[in-house]
């Protein structure tokens, strides 16, 4: 048997010290990345493990994992065995830090290096590494490891902690599946794991008791289009209204809307929505499936429903001006959204975009491609007049007065549900 050592990035380089609007935030922290231009105390959190490794761990048992580690408890690993392999996640910002990685493992005397994640898309990065592995990674690792193929890939139990003005409450992240062949252009999904691979729904049940279990606040369903496989999803949705967990998931616009009054009955909490931008155009040369007013007809419809609308905002197409862009974000402020994802359009190696726009690109620093920074030649603002905007839009739209409204709400109907629960379960025991 292999002996195998799988990591992600230091937390020296998964800790940005200068984010947007000049503060610090946590990459592992996916609503501190939203909120970060938004006074500390302020801002929205929700940690995440890192999934990719948990799933490696949980189908091939006997492999180590360091998940975020500093660089010297890296260094320390490295050279507390004779490993016959390390493995690096990197992401496209991660890839220099990667590739030190790699340079300290080859002088530890590790044969095989491999490297996995969307940074294994950037070009010249295969002569760092032995491998690298496209897409999921268990079934490669277990046959290096044990010398014999995985039967099925089963899904962990993963859990972090959301928060907000120091009350926080654990949280569960589960795939119905993995991959994705839309085909949006500004997407690196379809390039770099196009196979849909549906998980077995047993797994999935095991890993919702744990969940309830630990009490979680909500479900979030990281696929990276919720219902487009829709029995699945149908499965997966009667699954965690049997055990009563509340949920949140990645979905197109399209595939939920007329339906949020039904899925509210059946514990949806809210939905991640693609909106990327307000103008036909944008959306339409992004590949994206859905127009703009139907995208804001969905949006409102769980406003109206009492559920926690979130979205994804792409700032920076080529056509808009910054006035443009300004008067689009007062627009987003206006659609009450619990929290909304503001990001540069940013070209990601592989990807159809990038093809369209590689002659543009000018941005040779990798760890700037993260989608808060502008790397290519816009013709209408610079760099810096990118991260300013990028910094007043967070605030105008990541209103924290807001959030907390919603959340006291929620916890209001909560309370409510809980005391009605209590009603009937006396009125049927009497």
């Amino acid at each position: 048997m292999k002996k195998v050592l799988l990591t992600t990035a230091p937390m020296e380089a998964l800790v940005e010290p200068n984010g947007i609007g000049g503060n610090w935030y946590d990459r592992t922290d996916t609503y501190m990345a939203w909120t970060c231009a938004v006074d500390l105390e302020d801002r929205l959190s929700v940690t995440c493990p890192p999934t990719g490794l948990r799933f490696l761990k949980h189908n091939v048992p006997d492999v180590e994992i360091l998940e975020y580690p500093t660089w010297q408890e890296y260094l320390t690993a490295l050279n507390s065995e004779t490993w016959d392999m390390v493995g690096i996640s990197f992401y496209t910002w991660s890839t220099p830090v990667a590739i030190e990685m790699a340079e300290a493992a080859r002088e530890a005397g590790v044969p095989e290096i491999w490297g996995g994640n969307y940074g294994i898309l950037t070009p010249g990065i295969d002569r760092h590494f032995t491998r690298l592995v496209k897409g999921a990674g268990e079934s490669p690792l277990h046959q290096y490891v044990y010398g014999k193929p995985l039967e099925r890939v089963r899904h962990p139990a993963m859990l972090g902690q959301s928060g907000f003005r120091g009350i926080s409450s654990p949280v569960g992240y589960l795939y119905s599946k993995r991959g994705c062949n839309i085909g949006c252009t500004f997407c690196s999904t379809p390039i770099f794991n196009p196979k849909e691979e549906a998980i077995f729904m047993e797994d999935t049940y095991a890993a919702l008791d744990a969940y309830r279990d630990a009490k979680v606040a909500h479900v979030i369903i990281y696929d990276e289009s919720f219902f487009l496989t829709n029995h699945l999803a149908e499965q997966v949705v009667d699954a965690l209204a049997e055990r009563e967990l509340p949920w949140i998931c990645l979905t197109r616009a399209d595939l939920i809307r007329g339906r949020i009054p039904e899925l509210t009955d059946r514990y949806m909490d809210g939905a991640i929505v693609g909106i990327e931008s307000y103008r036909d155009k944008n959306v339409a040369d992004v590949k994206k499936r859905d127009d703009v007013y139907n995208v804001r007809q969905t949006v409102q419809e769980l406003i109206d429903n009492g559920r926690r609308a979130l979205g994804t905002f792409m700032v920076g197409f080529a056509e808009d001006s910054i006035e443009d862009m300004q008067f689009d974000i007062e627009q987003l402020n206006q659609e009450g959204l619990f929290a909304c994802q503001l990001t540069l359009l940013t070209p990601f190696h592989g990807t159809r975009l990038y093809r369209q726009m590689e002659h543009l690109v000018d941005e040779p620093d990798l760890s700037k491609h993260d989608l808060y920074n502008l790397v290519w030649k816009h013709p209408k603002m610079n760099r810096s007049e990118a991260r300013d905007l990028l910094a007043w839009a967070q605030r105008r739209v990541n209103d924290p007065t807001r959030i907390a409204a919603k959340l006291k709400q929620e916890m209001k109907e909560k309370v409510r549900k809980q005391l009605a629960d209590r009603h009937h379960d006396a009125q049927v025991r009497s």
